[in-house]
């Protein structure tokens, strides 16, 4: 049963495939923002963001829209986006609008494993409990001034609702890598 619920909030949580191959426009110049290392002084601003892109995406109660939410992924904005990707996520994120505000995130530990990349536990919370142990560990990377879930880590949650997600491109060549 509570793998049907996993389904569920995943499709609801408007996690579609991801791609490597990215194209996409550049965003329109905006203020320089202050880059957080994941070391010395800037540590614990990169931990703060690092917690703020997992309740972004994975965080319903929040109200996000999926535009906004995109802002928080690996390969869904910035330089590398690909379209198609951001299109089906765009699109399945409005379908589950709904379902998705039951679901929240307890962002547990985060381990910084370079400067540019952090090593991150968390447990999903489903109807207001943890579900504890279903949601695989994840990571989170620095894409340009923004820390984002990274690509594997949605590729992960992806496979919770259909395992064969990893054996199939896109998840295939970012898991590989």
């Amino acid at each position: 049963m509570q793998k049907k619920f996993v389904v569920a909030i995943v499709t609801a949580l408007g996690i579609a495939t991801l791609a490597v191959g990215a194209t996409g426009a550049n965003a329109a110049p905006t203020k320089k923002a202050k880059v957080s290392l994941c070391a010395g002084k800037t540590k614990a601003a990169a931990i703060k963001a690092i917690n703020t892109a997992y309740a972004n995406v994975l965080d319903g109660s929040k109200g996000l829209t999926g535009e906004q939410k995109t802002e928080s992924i690996q390969f869904a904005s910035g330089t590398k986006v690909n379209q198609a990707w951001r299109d089906a996520f765009l699109a399945s994120s409005a379908k589950n609008s709904a379902a998705a505000s039951t679901t929240s995130v307890a962002v547990d530990k985060v381990t910084c494993a370079g400067k540019k990349s952090a090593d991150v536990v968390f447990t999903l919370v489903l109807g207001g409990s943890r579900a504890e142990g279903l949601a695989p560990p994840g990571t989170a990377v620095l894409e340009g001034n923004t820390w984002k879930i990274s690509a594997i880590t949605m590729c992960d949650m992806q496979a919770l609702g259909d395992a064969t997600v990893l054996e199939n491109e896109p998840c295939l060549s970012i898991a590989a890598s």
